[in-house]
């Protein structure tokens, strides 16, 4: 998959899969917080499209689907709707969330942070601060490339990476652990912690 082209007229990027020209597809999409709220949105998106949406409330969750390490290659995700949004075992997730300005001239930043979700507990990876909302696609790109390979390291070593328990991701107080639970292959992990910006 590859990103939509910029629009030569405005410099923003034109309508990605799915996304009419219609101004009030525009305004859904670049207008307002948030990400696309489609019911039927099932689908996976081009993350590199996501770039320069701000993300709603307490930030927008998405797992990732497929990530190729190369600038402007593949880099899929499903963005999950808020409300139910949940992990199992295995997964890698990012968490957006948009950082107020300190002052007026400030530029308006993210707060991106990478999750692998391991045996019931989700696990920070690395996050980055006041990162540029159009560029943080591809500063993380490579860490959730790592991420998915160790993952699937594991899981081709004989780990049990548990597709359950499932992991709530609208709770305020999930497990987080610094690194990879010793419990994945060699017994149960404990230690708990909180999502970001919570």
């Amino acid at each position: 998959m590859t990103t939509s082209p910029l629009s030569p007229e405005d410099g923003q990027r034109a309508p990605g899969p799915g996304v009419s020209g219609d101004p009030a597809d525009q305004d859904r999409i670049r207008g307002g917080p948030g990400f696309p709220d489609d019911p039927d949105r099932d689908d996976d998106v081009d993350v590199l499209y996501l770039a320069g949406q701000r993300p709603a409330g307490r930030g927008e969750w998405l797992l990732i689907t497929a990530v190729d390490g190369l600038p402007g290659a593949e880099f899929t995700a499903r963005v999950l709707p808020a409300g139910g949004r949940q992990a199992h075992g295995g997964d890698v997730l990012v968490h957006l969330a948009a950082q107020s300005c300190a002052g007026e001239l400030d530029l308006p930043a993210v707060r991106v942070s990478v999750w692998a979700a391991v045996d019931g507990l989700l696990i920070p990876v690395a996050s980055w601060d006041r990162a540029d909302p159009d560029g943080w696609p591809e500063r993380i790109r490579v860490t959730v490339a790592f991420a998915i390979s160790v993952l699937t390291e594991l899981e081709e070593h004989g780990a049990d990476l548990g597709p359950s328990p499932v992991i709530d991701l609208d709770d305020d107080a999930v497990t987080a652990l610094v690194g990879i639970p010793a419990g994945v292959t060699f017994g149960a992990a404990g230690g708990s912690g909180r999502l970001p910006g919570r």
